[in-house]
């Protein structure tokens, strides 16, 4: 069975609502060179499949006095026990500053994105986060400028890049013995 985003009309439409989620459809349809009704129900399809997950405003953390921007690995151990695994992620969640939580491979169990007003609020923050369970560690990496930020991957597949070689790069001379 073919994948709706194997299709590219799919693509497109996926690639303008990434642009700009406010679009009306008759806009899109203009766009694509389509009927709106072909675009209400690809957007439909696309929805109901999980591929758009849904529309949102996207919030300067700068602009809500929150400029303090963070990554923070975290190490836990449960030790085997479920409720307190559940109540550790239940606890977690209702931490209004952390934006996103991944479980992740390697010596760290998650990664979070978090927000502060200041230093001191990334440190009570912290404080928070490691008081959610009995063994709870933290490292933590402070954002010091985004440079971009994408709302979500392209829909096209990746299209090989010749590489590209570097210019004016002095070669050093080995000695030989």
């Amino acid at each position: 069975m073919k994948h709706l985003m194997d299709d590219d009309l799919n693509r497109r439409l996926v690639a303008e609502l990434l642009e700009d989620g406010r679009v009306t459809h008759a806009e899109l349809a203009e766009r694509m060179g389509v009927s709106r009704p072909t675009i209400i129900d690809r957007v439909k399809r696309l929805e109901a499949e999980g591929i758009l997950e849904g529309y949102a405003a996207k919030v300067s953390p700068a602009s809500v006095l929150k400029p303090v921007i963070a990554y923070v690995a975290v190490r836990y151990k449960a030790e085997n026990d479920e409720a307190l695994e559940q109540a550790f992620w239940r606890g977690l969640e209702k931490e209004p500053d952390v934006l996103e939580a991944h479980s992740v491979a390697g010596e760290d169990c998650l990664l979070l994105k978090i927000v502060a007003e200041t230093p001191q609020g990334l440190q009570e923050r912290l404080r928070r986060i490691r008081m959610l369970g009995p063994h709870v560690t933290t490292r933590t990496t402070v954002v010091l400028q985004t440079h971009f930020q994408k709302a979500g991957p392209s829909p096209f597949p990746l299209e090989p890049r010749p590489a590209i070689p570097l210019k004016n790069v002095p070669m050093k001379k080995v000695a030989r013995g």
